[in-house]
């Protein structure tokens, strides 16, 4: 499941990066400002579509091996797992709990790729141009 949820992140990123490469131009002034908060928002929910499907796959994981019975104790399991937060309402049998770490653990390297694509996609935008705005 690690593999497969770094396969559909790195596609999303992938896809993100082409977009992001036939967005940049030449723009000026308020132009350039809204064009690129634009496409800094459309990144963002991009990224966020990705994330929500590996958190799918992971309660898909969960509800396969019959860890949990209800599709929502599921997913909300493994949203709580993959982004790390664990609030300990709901745990996994003793025997999967270790499945647990092993989904914050992919969560937190593909939450990290977000970050590190976000952060260089902003770099890449050229913010700190004096020419900007």
């Amino acid at each position: 499941m690690i593999a497969a949820t770094t396969f559909v992140h790195g596609s999303f990123v992938a896809i993100a990066a082409v977009f992001f490469r036939a967005a940049r131009g030449n723009a000026r002034g308020i132009i350039r400002f809204f064009r690129d908060s634009f496409v800094l928002v459309l990144v963002v929910l991009w990224l966020m579509v990705a994330h929500a499907i590996e958190i799918a796959m992971w309660g898909w994981v969960y509800m396969r091996y019959a860890i949990f019975d209800q599709w929502e104790m599921s997913l909300y399991f493994a949203a709580s797992s993959y982004t790390t937060l664990g609030f300990g309402d709901v745990l996994a049998p003793i025997a999967w709990r270790l499945l647990s770490g092993a989904t914050a653990a992919n969560g937190l390297l593909l939450f990290g790729l977000s970050a590190a694509f976000l952060f260089e996609t902003t770099r890449r935008l050229n913010l700190a141009d004096p020419q900007y705005g």
